[in-house]
């Protein structure tokens, strides 16, 4: 009798753990990859299925609402508008499209970076009582230049079309051939949402993925 106590005991451990298991949609790592897909490689399928995964918990609606091509479109303009206004009026014009050219390249490799989940764990919120939070510990490579273009020298007021334009030139290259890879540990929170009895995990901030990776990615590059 004892024997078949212990037993049924194992029965109901292993049944209580199949059920816990089943009220996850999905699992913490893999919510977070949809996060990184989407947020960092801009892969607008993994933001469609993001969307789809958390619809129950936002009545329905859509939950992230993204035009990767509008974002980019105006990123790059504001990053080559700041980078070329240091420089006379007729070097930046004439240097307009190499210097798009040359933060498209930068943010290409910012987004092929590569994605390695070191573990999760599950911790108590101290703020909101009964709900779990997943702690995600992750890794992410880029691949940059190991040397990187010397800007031209001398008073930057007056560099030469000619001389700017070759600086640029070059970096699209250096960015292109990138032989050298940078990895940075980071950490990532989801929240647990409960809803129709099954579990769901989200973060209201994911830009802080990205805030995250591009202070380290523009730190790991220059002139070495």
């Amino acid at each position: 009798m004892k024997n078949f106590k212990i037993i049924i005991l194992l029965m109901l451990a292993v049944l209580s753990q199949n059920l816990m298991a089943q009220t996850e949609v999905k699992k913490p790592s893999e919510v977070f990859e949809m996060y990184f897909g989407t947020f960092v490689n801009n892969d607008t399928a993994v933001l469609n299925k993001l969307n789809d995964y958390l619809r129950p918990t936002v009545e329905g609606e859509t939950a992230y609402q993204v035009d990767f091509n509008t974002v980019s479109l105006e990123m790059m303009k504001e990053s080559t508008d700041h980078f070329l206004s240091v420089f006379p009026k007729e070097t930046a014009d004439a240097c307009r499209k190499e210097a798009e050219a040359y933060f498209s390249a930068m943010m290409e490799n910012f987004k092929k970076g590569k994605l390695t989940i070191k573990d999760v764990k599950i911790v108590q919120n101290e703020h909101v009582e009964d709900q779990k939070i997943a702690e995600v510990n992750f890794s992410v490579s880029f691949r940059v230049p190991a040397k990187f273009s010397d800007i031209p020298p001398g008073d930057i007021k007056n560099v030469k079309p000619e001389e700017l334009k070759k600086y640029l030139v070059q970096s699209v290259r250096d960015f292109k051939n990138a032989d050298k890879t940078v990895v940075t540990d980071q950490k990532f929170s989801l929240y647990q949402l409960n809803e129709g009895g099954k579990t769901y995990y989200w973060n209201g901030s994911p830009d802080e993925i990205v805030s995250g990776l591009t202070d380290f990615y523009f730190e790991s590059f220059g002139s070495k």
